[in-house]
């Protein structure tokens, strides 16, 4: 008797799994390998400030005719970088001797480290867990682990566990610090492209014992008024723990390194990437068409920032892809979900606003930048985005094979080509990139970029933050020019 057609798509889609997993296992590295140095990033050389332009904001184009840019509401420029003439004294990052006399001075052990191993995690991960499987990964990162529902320091962080108050107990929390964090939750909101997120938009804050509290979102807004803020989007897979989690150790290790501006509006921008479905592929694709939706919501929540605000916006996995949705709307342009609808647009725009980006492992082709393209109004809406990049990701190797792709190869593995920056024109000047494979390996991790002193320098300028010399951790004269990371490469022998 023939076989039914249903039973050869069947076997055929177990021929496919088995290739996939064949050509994954062929990529993994060999664990003896794992660590080792790799050759460096295919930049050139850092540019000395005299090479540089005087303004990134003079060679950039203006925003869209629909509206115009007062000259009161022009970014200031960014400062040149000069390499100090003394190395500035070092601080202590944590982990190091504020910690030990911390553990002298308190009742109860700290599960300290050797001091041989600090320098090898956090920020120069090994082989780390990942929370989802091998079409569905998810970030990796110190504390995450495969533990279901529990999946951020098996659940440290939840109050049932008890934990939080013992660590409230012995570790008073600072006011003066904690006011400055928000979270600002879309879990509830309509997962539907064009919905209005504000019914359902929540915001958080610490009160002064430390425990989260719900918090009217006007008070944020007025808060960020002639404050620097930055905003963190985690990818797929992230709970709430994790996006607070993650937004606490971001700041603890990037304000550690002189990254961040002391005054900075620090807000986890948190939108429902849990998983959805038992099935890897059936989630991944959903939490792409989500991440449009997040994209659309987070536009809608800085349009209502005050004008001049000053906003960086950290995204990583598919985070980057909400952050250049959002940017590409706020630019004007439409957008729809890659599920059959209809494409969507702002109520306005805000010319005055155009945050920087920073873009980690970005789960978004590389094409889409380009005119004509998905989220080509991105560097429009944008005064700057910063692409870093991993071409030894393994969590990407499948990313071309999405549904909710274009079925190229994603941004955050590859970059852009020069074909692709040549296609920007002047719009290219707003749009820089590096490869950071050499820090994080074939780890696809949020927490760990962050945690390394050489990406946190990359942030410093989008951040906002003044110029933090040569980090104590870094040797000196190799610590990347600020404006090197905004200049044009030339020379490169990508296509």
């Amino acid at each position: 008797m023939p076989h039914s057609p249903l039973v050869a798509v069947t076997r055929w889609n177990r021929a496919i799994v088995a290739i996939l997993t064949a050509i994954l296992l062929s990529h993994l590295p060999d664990r003896s390998t794992i660590g080792q140095t790799v050759p460096p990033p295919r930049l050139p050389a850092a540019t000395t400030p005299s090479s540089a332009p005087a303004d990134p904001a003079q060679t950039t184009p203006t925003a869209p005719s629909t509206a115009s840019t007062p000259a009161a509401n022009v970014r200031p420029p960014l400062p040149a970088a000069s390499t100090p003439a003394a190395t500035p004294p070092a601080t202590e990052a944590p982990g190091g001797s504020a910690v030990d006399a911390i553990a002298n001075a308190l009742p109860l052990p700290l599960p300290l480290l050797p001091q041989s191993n600090r320098n090898s995690s956090p920020g120069a991960p090994k082989r780390r867990p990942r929370p989802g499987g091998i079409f569905d990964p998810g970030a990796a990162g110190p504390g995450i682990s495969q533990s279901g529902d529990q999946n951020f320091l098996d659940g440290a962080l939840d109050p049932r566990t008890g934990w939080p108050f013992v660590f409230l107990n012995h570790f008073k929390p600072r006011p003066e610090r904690l006011e400055a964090f928000w979270i600002v939750s879309t879990r509830e909101c309509p997962q539907e492209m064009g919905t209005d997120p504000w019914p359902k938009m929540t915001a958080q804050r610490f009160d002064e014992e430390g425990n989260l509290v719900e918090a009217p979102i006007v008070d944020l807004l007025a808060q960020v008024s002639n404050r620097p803020v930055f905003i963190q989007v985690q990818g797929s897979l992230t709970t709430p723990d994790i996006a607070l989690g993650g937004l606490l150790w971001t700041h603890a290790w990037l304000d550690s390194y002189r990254c961040l501006p002391a005054d900075a509006v620090i807000i986890a921008f948190d939108w429902p990437s849990q998983r959805v479905y038992r099935n890897d592929l059936r989630d991944i694709n959903e939490k792409g068409r989500r991440a449009y939706v997040a994209g659309y919501h987070l536009a809608s929540f800085l349009l209502k920032f005050p004008a001049n605000s000053r906003v960086c916006i950290l995204g990583q996995s598919y985070g980057g892809r909400v952050v250049p949705s959002a940017l590409h709307l706020l630019g004007g342009g439409a957008l729809n979900s890659q599920a059959h609808d209809p494409e969507v647009q702002l109520p306005c725009t805000r010319p005055d606003l155009q945050p920087y980006a920073i873009l980690i492992a970005a789960a978004s082709d590389r094409t889409w930048l380009d005119p004509g393209q998905r989220l080509d109004k991105a560097l429009v809406g944008a005064h700057g985005i910063l692409n870093l990049y991993n071409r030894r990701d393994e969590s990407l190797l499948f990313y071309p094979g999405l549904i909710r792709s274009n079925h190229h190869r994603a941004i955050g593995r590859l970059g852009l080509s020069n074909r692709d920056l040549d296609r920007l024109g002047p719009l290219a000047s707003r749009y820089a990139e590096q490869d950071i494979a050499d820090v994080l390996g074939t780890e696809h991790s949020l927490l760990d970029a962050v945690a390394n002193p050489r990406v946190a320098r990359w942030i410093a300028p989008y951040a906002g933050a003044e110029d933090p010399g040569v980090l104590p951790e870094l040797e000196a004269g190799t610590a990347p020019s600020r404006w090197s990371m905004m200049t044009r490469r030339s020379g490169s022998s990508r296509n």
